[in-house]
């Protein structure tokens, strides 16, 4: 091997190495708070509902312009060249002014439609926010269940090798058989089978965790808390009618419907006019000649009528022109018909019409909706609160009965396999601990969302201060 060739390999190990050293990245600890904060600052949707709202207040702005004049410059040039005769050149620079003056209403219409698309932009964003969060949070609660079942396995999986150890051992002395040892080994492989499948679920969960907060795919999250030990939870009495007008009040639903109900019915009413005419004035100053700048003056009016008959468009038009000191005046006037060319009209009205039905009777259905709504999350939150109380009672009693047949064992009055068993239906409940606490999470978090509350905002839930996960 040549000295060039070294030097080179040598050189690439040395790139590889800075390269993996820039990838490494430090863990990033995340509370529910931080995550939020981090999920809401990276959403794509927030960033696009935020931006069509800037183009809805455009929008607004172009309504308000049609109340004004419009004016426009224009400079004409022609040239005339005619066999045995001289040539003929001609510049006109003239200031356009144009007013419409009449149009049914149609251009109020269509400012309430854009003030109505502008102010649902804004419901929108409440809306998307506290989906966002409500994603985020569940997701969050459901890693920590995840991880508190791992943890439980663990030390379910300690102590049955534990005992199979000991079964092992008694084996030897002829004080049981291979059969009990043999289940004993069955029940310790049902358990780390389930740790297997619960760390199987906890980073593909993690994955999706970093997907919703849009996280790049090398970084590395661990999620700060523990649902079973530093998570304090917290029950108050809620009055059904009570909760049921607070969401009358804060949720934006009811302004949203209100607001959809009168931009489509601004758009129904824009549809239908279709036949009313508009008329403008306009007018014009400027110059004319042969040469450059033109010093010829010249000024005029004009009036101008254009409507639907259907589908077809009419427009009538007549100007008034005066040139050379007011020497030259001529008037004239033109009629243009449009044959089927405007056959969307009968489509924007059923269009327009369908959408304010729909508008209507989702106004006067909401408040039902909300109700049964609230109605809802508050049976859940009082029946999730019931069985977690249940289950925590429940595993109170199984932590005893382990502890009991641990010492029965121990004196040799209960086979080990028995508290195999114990420790089979332990996990069971644990399982259905973490799952019911989880499911109460979730359930306060519906019912703030149901009553239009921000999220927390009950003050039910309160994670205390802890460490990150590999520290505790």
């Amino acid at each position: 091997m040549t000295f060039g060739l070294k030097r080179l390999i040598s050189v690439i190990l040395v790139l590889n190495l800075s390269l993996h050293s820039e990838e490494e990245v430090s863990i990033l600890y995340l509370d529910l708070e931080k995550a939020e904060n981090i999920g809401i600052e990276n959403s794509p949707e927030l960033k696009m509902i935020g931006s069509q709202q800037k183009i809805k207040k455009l929008l607004v702005n172009e309504n308000w312009r049609q109340y004004f004049p419009t004016a426009s410059i224009r400079w004409d040039r022609s040239s005339s060249i005619i066999e045995n005769t001289a040539d003929s050149r001609n510049q006109r620079f003239t200031l356009n002014v144009d007013q419409v003056i009449y149009d049914g209403g149609r251009r109020s219409l269509a400012l309430d439609a854009s003030l109505g698309e502008l102010a649902l932009a804004k419901y929108d964003v409440k809306i998307a926010l506290n989906k966002l969060r409500y994603k985020i949070r569940t997701l969050f609660f459901t890693i920590l269940s995840k991880k508190s079942q791992l943890m439980t396995l663990e030390r379910s999986i300690k102590r049955q090798t534990e005992q199979l150890f000991y079964a092992n051992r008694e084996l030897k002395l002829g004080e049981t058989t291979k059969i009990k040892v043999l289940e004993l080994e069955n029940r310790l492989n049902e358990i780390i089978l389930q740790e297997k499948s619960a760390k199987i679920e906890f980073e593909s969960q993690l994955q999706e965790f970093k997907i919703l907060l849009r996280l790049k795919s090398h970084s590395e999250v661990k999620l700060i808390g523990d649902i079973l030990g530093d998570v304090n939870y917290n029950y108050r009495n809620f009055e059904e009618e009570n909760l049921i007008n607070l969401a009358s009040n804060f949720r934006v639903e009811f302004d949203k419907a209100r607001a959809e109900h009168l931009q489509t019915q601004s758009k129904y009413k824009y549809a239908q006019t279709y036949y009313i005419p508009t008329v403008s004035v306009g007018g014009f100053h400027g110059y004319r000649g042969d040469e450059y700048p033109p010093r010829e003056r010249e000024y005029g009016f004009n009036f101008r009528v254009s409507m639907l008959l259907g589908p077809n468009s009419l427009q009538d038009t007549g100007n008034y022109t005066s040139r050379n000191e007011n020497n030259d005046r001529f008037l004239t006037s033109s009629t243009t018909l449009g044959i089927y060319d405007n056959l969307q009209y009968q489509r924007d009205i059923v269009t327009s019409g369908n959408a304010a039905y729909q508008a209507k009777v989702n106004l006067n259905q909401i408040g039902d909706i909300i109700a049964s709504e609230v109605k809802k999350s508050l049976n859940s939150y009082r029946v999730s609160w019931d069985a977690m109380r249940q289950a925590d009672e429940n595993v109170i009693l199984f932590e005893k009965r382990i502890q009991i047949k641990e010492e029965q064992v121990r004196l040799g009055e209960a086979p080990r396999t028995e508290l195999a068993e114990t420790e089979i239906r332990y996990l069971e409940a644990k399982n259905a601990q973490i799952a019911s606490r989880l499911r109460f999470m979730s359930s306060i978090a519906e019912l703030e969302l149901a009553t239009g509350l921000s999220l927390d905002q009950l003050g039910l839930i309160k994670f205390g201060e802890v460490l990150p996960f590999e520290n505790k």
